[in-house]
């Protein structure tokens, strides 16, 4: 592939590195008229609107000034510049008592600050923004404002606080019907996701905001667009991949800024070459060219002409390889200064930002150490309070001396409930056994019986190959609900002779449902049923992890089981008390009113057979209903006939204190979800 494209492109779509999108958000606008495109243009243009101010005595026309040329200013990357801008646009807003503008100051400064590194400093000129906005009563402003704190808690790779921030943006571009913000917002939450490699949840969010945007919404269809390649280039299908990357191209409006339409091109470019199209990959990036000279950026020439170069050399153009390569290093030195520059004032603004940081650690350490001395004098008091305690244990004692013969009488009366017990355990096994022997003698014997007739007729030599593959595939079906009858029913046997203990332990569901959605996948694409995983990032439960393992496969299988093809499997989660609700909903044939008390096996097993004629065991509810009562939750289900079903569980949640045990990182693997 290309060097130095796809960093590019993510470069290019980071909303922190952008100024001028904000031109067009009335919130948060600049000023109330157009403002030149081009950052030198605007510079020039703020610096005349400047001048004008100071000789008219305008205090409102200088903070409009100060705030078009730090525009200017942060997107040449000059963001010291920008800083004493916006911080002088903030201090004349303020003195004019004009708090919604100042609000806006403070919303620009966090970008710039986040943009030079400094998210300590970022974040707390967001939370004054979001103070001032909630006390004007402005909620697409506070909506903006959660925009940024989610790119912000993203760089710190803080997944779960970013989702929060965007989340209740949506909200508010939903209340107002803000499609274009809508679109926006679902692309930074496809972004999240793509950054954690959860590659179905980001297509989904991508797909949904695409959808959502209005056609004349061309910039966030082309962002979305983009991302979508992006996520198809990381998962090696370069054919998607070129097809979006060229799709979000054609819709980039013309007022994109360079830079932007330039690594779309070079995404393209790097696309052709992993397919091997190296005349269409150099087409692309001589194109991308002249493109990248309006955007200013000499590091994104210089690597425009480094792919050429590397291009024509694996193509054996030497001539025009010594070309290319030679206006690479004609770059390459202003290309690394800029670099440079941009790499000592990033190392400058964390050297004072960890300065802090240790004067903060500091003060907290001073902090403790007079708490210490107020715990000191708390472990006197308590001294004198241990007195009182030892009256209390002597009452204690003689009253548990009274307490022994009543104990002795209720001892004797729960070994005599535990022979009762014992007396129906053993009635209980027996039935298992018979149960046991009822599905084995039942639904083994069938296969075992073709898979002899199959032998036989193939000793002999007389069975046509059309009617050997006909019962071949027929085999393999009844070997395969064979096989599923055998897993439950050692699952099931198990629990009901009790040797399998429940091991509860710390999970993160939304991974083991992860697991059992890609196990399942095959199934569902054969039938072209849609399967969406729509569980909660991250969703912490306490269960034995094989039983909820088993609750999962089991529940999403019948779901594609009994669905029709072009059908949908969803799987989803709420939160309510202390437990998780997960359901599980199919638009499948549904269950008839009927079968309802036929469903969890209090009669025998049941089974029917699917839409595509698929068996089933009997077992896999009845067991299901079994481990989720074990691990505290209960199992149910809600049906309509032709319309679907909905199969709902509950499991304990785990409580604040014990869910911040549990590793953050969404890359937990399966193994690992219980730790």
């Amino acid at each position: 592939m290309l060097p130095s494209t796809l960093g590019a492109l993510a470069a290019a779509a980071d909303p922190a590195s952008q100024a001028l999108p904000d031109t067009l958000q009335k919130d948060l606008a600049l000023t109330n008229k157009p403002l030149p495109f081009h950052p030198e243009a605007r510079l020039r243009y703020g610096q005349h609107l400047l001048q004008q101010a100071l000789v008219a005595k305008s205090t409102d026309k200088q903070a409009v000034g100060h705030r078009v040329i730090a525009s200017a200013q942060h997107e040449l990357l000059r963001f010291d510049q920008a800083l004493q801008h916006y911080r002088a646009a903030l201090r004349l807003h303020r003195q004019l008592r004009q708090p919604r503008q100042a609000n806006v100051d403070l919303v620009h400064l966090g970008s710039t600050l986040l943009s030079q590194g400094d998210t300590g400093q970022a974040h707390r000129v967001y939370q004054a923004a979001l103070r001032g906005f909630t006390k004007l009563g402005l909620p697409t402003s506070i909506a903006h404002v959660q925009e940024r704190l989610g790119v912000l808690y993203g760089r710190q790779r803080k997944w779960q606080q970013a989702l929060a921030s965007h989340n209740q943006a949506l909200v508010a571009w939903q209340q107002t019907h803000d499609s274009t913000r809508m679109a926006a917002t679902l692309n930074a939450v496809g972004n999240l996701h793509y950054q954690q490699k959860n590659y179905s949840r980001a297509l989904f969010h991508l797909r949904h905001a695409m959808q959502v945007a209005r056609p004349t919404d061309s910039l966030p269809l082309s962002e979305s667009m983009a991302n979508v390649g992006r996520v198809y280039q990381d998962m090696d299908n370069d054919i998607i991949a070129l097809n979006s990357f060229v799709r979000a191209e054609q819709l980039l409006p013309h007022t994109a800024p360079a830079s932007v339409r330039a690594a779309l091109w070079q995404a393209v470019a790097a696309t052709h070459d992993s397919l091997g199209h190296a005349a269409a990959a150099e087409r692309t990036l001589v194109s991308s060219i002249p493109i990248a000279r309006l955007g200013g950026s000499k590091t994104q020439l210089s690597a425009i002409y480094q792919s050429l170069a590397s291009l024509y050399r694996r193509t054996g153009n030497y001539r025009q390889a010594l070309a290319t390569m030679t206006r690479f290093a004609g770059l390459k030195d202003s290309a690394f200064a800029e670099e440079r520059s941009a790499q000592v004032a990033e190392l400058r603004t964390r050297y004072e930002t960890e300065k802090k940081e240790r004067e903060i650690q500091l003060l907290t350490k001073d902090r403790q150490i007079q708490e210490a001395k107020l715990r000191q004098q708390a472990v006197l008091r308590n001294a004198l309070a241990a007195g009182g305690v030892l009256l209390l244990i002597l009452v204690a004692v003689l009253y548990r001396g009274r307490q022994q013969q009543a104990r002795v009488n209720k001892l004797l009366e729960r070994k005599n409930a535990a022979i009762n017990r014992q007396k129906e355990e053993l009635g209980r096994l027996n039935q298992t056994k018979d149960t046991l022997f009822s599905v084995i003698s039942h639904d083994l014997r069938s296969p075992l019986s073709s898979l002899y007739s199959l032998l036989s007729l193939l000793n002999m030599g007389s069975l046509p190959p059309e009617r050997l593959a006909l019962h071949s595939a027929r085999l393999t079906r009844g070997l395969n609900t064979t096989l599923l009858l055998l897993d439950n029913l050692l699952n099931w046997s198990a629990a009901q002779m009790k040797h399998d203990k429940i091991r509860p332990e710390r999970l993160r569901l939304d991974v083991l449902a992860e697991e059992a959605v890609s196990l399942l996948l095959g199934d569902a694409e054969r039938k072209t049923i849609l399967l969406l995983n729509q569980l909660p990032v991250p969703t912490l439960v306490r269960a034995d992890v094989n039983m909820v393992r088993l609750v999962l496969r089991n529940l999403l299988g019948n779901a594609i089981k009994f669905t029709a093809e072009g059908g949908t499997v969803t799987l989803s989660a709420t939160h309510q008390g202390g437990f998780w609700s997960i359901a599980v909903h199919d638009t499948g044939v549904g269950i008839p009113a009927a079968d309802h008390d036929k469903v969890f096996g209090k009669a025998g097993p049941f089974s029917t057979i699917g839409t595509a004629r698929e068996k089933g065991t009997g077992l896999g509810l009845q067991l299901c209903k079994e481990f989720v009562e074990r691990n505290g939750g209960q199992l149910s289900f809600v049906s309509v006939v032709a319309q679907g079903t909905t199969f709902t569980f509950t499991l304990p949640a785990l409580s604040p204190g014990q869910a911040e045990e549990v590793a953050p990182s969404p890359h937990i693997t399966v193994a690992a979800a219980a730790e």
